[in-house]
């Protein structure tokens, strides 16, 4: 597959590690809000009603 012009940049931006390290905690930080969508989901919840339940915890 060809790369495209993002591809090209991404990695030239990922040889600064800082930028590398900001990256890998962004792709973790997603994984953790799409795993917590699945399981409202999953719960029958709307983003409303969780917000309702957490609250209730804090």
């Amino acid at each position: 597959m060809k790369k495209t012009n993002f591809d090209r940049y991404l990695e030239k931006q990922m040889q600064d590690p800082t930028f590398a390290a900001r990256f890998k905690d962004a792709g973790e930080a997603w994984d953790v809000a799409l795993q917590i969508t699945a399981l409202r989901q999953q719960a029958g919840l709307s983003q409303k009603d969780l917000a309702r339940l957490l609250k209730g915890n804090s």
